[in-house]
C-alpha cells in the first residue's frame, strides 16, 4: 500500500537517521517500490492515512526526500527558508521531488530530458539529466518500455526472419512485374540485351525486392555494392529459383557468379542433407573469387557453409573441412576427381551443378599480335593469369612440332587465345578465328592488311581491333585511309593529330603536282607552248 501524498510523518532523530540511511539506496539499483517500502517502515507509528491508492509513478511523490547525494550532484545551500539542520548542525539542500519544484534551464544548462527544466540531477541508472524524483521515475519508466519494446521488436524480427527460413520458398513474379504488359516487358528485353530462347520463361526482376529473398541475404546484397540486378541478373534469378537448366553466356563482368549464386543460396538454405549443390570452374582463381562472393552473399544465414577445393593447396584441410557439414563445395575438376579417388566422401546428396565456364562458349578463339617474341611470352602469361583463358605465344623460337601443336589446338578450340609475332601474319586460313587484336601496330601497311586479314577468311566476316600510339604516327593517315571506308568510328585523338594532318597535306601537294604533269585534252597546248619557250631559250 502506497502513502497518500497528505500524510504528515513525525520522526525521533534516531528514526531520521535510519530512514536517511536507507533513502541512500535510492542510487544503488532498488526499483522504486522497494523505495517506497522503505520509507514506510521509517514512518511514525501514530501516522494518520487516508484510503486512497497511488500509481508507480506517484510514490516517489511523498514528504520523504533523499538527500542530493543520491543522484551523485554536489550539495548546494539554497535560501534559509529551504535549508535542513542535521544533528550536527550543517546544512543540506534536500532533493526536488516534483518537476513543478524545479526552474526552468538558462541556455547552456543541462535540461531534463522529461519536462525539458534544469537538469540538476543525473540519473544513476541512465545517466541522463533529470530535474527531480518525479521526472527520474517517469523517465526509468519510459527507458524500461523502450527497452521492452526492443527486445520485442528484435525478437519479433527473429521469428519473422526464422519463420521465412523455415518456411518452404516457392518463387513466383512479383506483383509489379505481373502488372506489366507484354510489350512492356519486350521492350525491357531489347533495351538491356536480354535474349531468351525455351518454353514458359518467366519474366526478368527489375529489382531484388521482387525475389522475395531474406532480410538478411537483402542486406547481403547491399553491403557486396548490389543496388540493382544486371541484364544477366534480371532473367537468370527468376529461372534459378524456379529450379530450370540454364543455359547463359554474358560478358565478363556483367554479375553471372551472383546470378547462379542467388538462387543456389535459396534452394539449399532449408536442404537438411549435405552436401546439397556443387559449383565447378575451370581455374583456381575463378573458384577462390566464387567462393568469397558465396561467403559474402551467405553471411548470417545458418548453416550455410562453403569448402574450397583447388589445387596447389594442401588436400588434408579441404577435405576435413568437405566432411564438417558444408552446404556448397566450390571445385575445380581436377581437384574434385582428385578426392573422390582418394576418399571416401559421397556426393549423392548434391541436387544443385552449376558449371562456370567463363570460356565464352560462342565466342571463337582471338589472335593476338605483337611485335617481339619477348612481348608474346609475356602477354600470353598475363592474359591466362588475369582471365585464366587457355592462351599460348607462338613466335619463331618455337620448334615446329611446337607450332604444329599450337595450330591444331587453336583448330581444335584448345586454345582461346593465342598471342603471335608476325609468323601467324601471311598465308594460313585460320577459318575459326574471327577477332583479330593488333596489340602492337605493325611497321608496315602491308603487313597491317595480312594481319588483319587473319579474321574474317574465305568469305566470313570478322573483326579487328588495333591498338596504336605515336610509334606509329608515320602510318596515321594511311591507316585512316583504309579503315574509314569500312563505316570504323576512328578515335577522334587519331583524327584530331597533327602527324595525320601533317601527312594529308603532303599527300594533297603530291597529288597536285602529280595532276599537273599529265597530258590531257585540256592542258596539250600549254604544254606545247611551254616546250617550245624552253627550247627557244636554249
Amino acid at each position: 500500500m502506497f502513502l497518500p501524498r497528505s500524510v504528515k510523518v513525525k520522526r525521533t532523530p534516531d528514526e531520521d537517521r535510519s530512514c536517511t540511511a536507507k533513502k541512500h539506496k535510492l542510487s544503488s539499483g532498488g526499483s522504486l517500490l522497494e523505495e517506497t517500502t522503505e520509507f514506510q517502515d521509517c514512518k511514525s507509528v501514530g501516522t494518520e492515512t487516508s484510503a486512497s491508492t497511488y500509481s508507480l509513478s506517484e510514490t516517489v511523490q511523498e514528504h520523504t526526500e533523499p538527500a542530493a547525494a543520491d543522484l551523485g550532484v554536489a550539495n548546494t545551500p539554497l535560501g534559509k527558508d529551504n535549508q535542513n539542520t542535521d544533528e550536527d548542525g550543517s546544512l543540506e539542500e534536500p532533493i526536488k521531488s516534483f518537476s513543478k519544484s524545479q526552474r526552468w534551464a538558462e541556455p547552456g544548462e543541462p535540461v531534463c530530458v522529461v519536462c525539458g527544466r534544469y537538469g540538476e540531477y543525473i540519473c544513476d541508472k541512465t545517466d541522463e539529466d533529470v530535474c527531480s524524483l518525479e521526472c527520474k521515475a517517469k523517465h526509468l519508466l519510459q527507458t524500461q518500455a523502450k527497452e521492452k519494446q526492443l527486445r520485442s521488436d528484435q525478437c519479433t524480427d527473429s521469428q519473422a526472419e526464422a519463420h521465412l527460413l523455415n518456411t518452404p520458398y516457392f518463387y513466383k513474379d512479383h506483383s509489379f512485374i505481373l502488372g506489366l504488359q507484354d510489350e512492356q516487358v519486350e521492350n525491357l528485353k531489347l533495351q538491356l540485351g536480354i535474349a531468351v530462347q525455351g518454353q514458359q520463361v518467366p519474366r526478368p526482376i527489375v529489382e531484388f525486392e521482387h525475389c522475395g529473398f531474406p532480410e538478411t541475404l537483402n542486406n547481403n546484397l547491399m553491403n557486396s555494392g548490389y543496388e540493382v540486378p544486371t541484364p544477366i541478373q534480371m532473367q537468370m534469378i527468376p529461372v534459378g529459383l524456379l529450379g530450370r537448366d540454364i543455359l547463359a553466356s554474358a560478358d565478363t563482368g556483367s554479375g553471372k557468379t551472383a546470378a547462379f549464386l542467388l538462387p543456389v543460396i535459396m534452394k539449399v538454405l532449408k536442404e537438411t542433407e549435405t552436401p546439397s549443390a556443387l559449383i565447378l570452374a575451370p581455374t583456381r582463381e575463378l573458384a577462390i573469387q566464387i567462393e568469397r562472393q558465396a561467403k559474402e552473399l551467405m553471411a548470417g544465414l545458418p548453416n550455410m557453409r562453403t569448402v574450397l577445393l583447388v589445387g596447389g593447396l594442401p588436400l588434408p584441410p579441404q577435405l576435413h573441412r568437405l566432411k564438417q557439414s558444408v552446404k556448397v563445395i566450390i571445385a575445380t575438376p581436377g581437384r574434385l576427381l582428385e578426392i573422390l579417388k582418394q576418399s571416401s566422401v559421397q556426393l549423392h546428396s548434391i541436387k544443385i551443378v552449376v558449371v562456370d565456364e567463363d570460356k565464352k562458349l560462342f565466342k571463337p578463339p582471338v589472335l593476338v599480335f605483337v611485335d617481339c617474341k619477348l612481348g608474346a611470352d609475356l602477354l600470353s602469361d598475363a592474359v591466362h593469369k588475369i582471365t585464366g583463358l587457355q592462351c599460348t605465344a607462338m613466335h619463331s623460337e618455337k620448334s615446329q612440332v611446337e607450332r604444329t601443336d599450337i595450330l591444331q589446338g587453336l583448330l581444335q578450340e584448345k586454345y582461346e587465345v593465342i598471342v603471335s609475332t608476325g609468323v601467324l601474319g601471311r598465308g594460313l586460313d585460320l577459318v575459326n578465328v574471327k577477332l583479330v587484336v593488333n596489340f602492337d601496330m605493325p611497321s608496315t601497311m602491308d603487313e597491317y592488311v595480312h594481319q588483319v586479314g587473319r579474321a574474317g577468311r574465305l568469305g566470313h566476316s570478322g573483326t579487328a581491333i588495333t591498338f596504336i600510339n605515336n610509334n606509329s604516327k608515320k602510318l596515321f593517315w594511311d591507316v585512316v585511309k583504309r579503315v574509314k571506308p569500312t563505316g570504323t568510328i576512328l578515335p577522334p585523338q587519331l583524327l584530331n593529330s597533327p602527324y595525320l594532318h601533317d601527312q594529308k597535306r603532303r599527300e594533297q601537294q603530291r597529288l597536285k603536282q602529280l595532276q599537273s604533269s599529265l597530258v590531257t585534252g585540256d592542258n596539250i597546248m600549254d604544254i606545247i607552248k611551254k616546250h617550245n619557250k624552253n627550247n627557244s631559250q636554249r
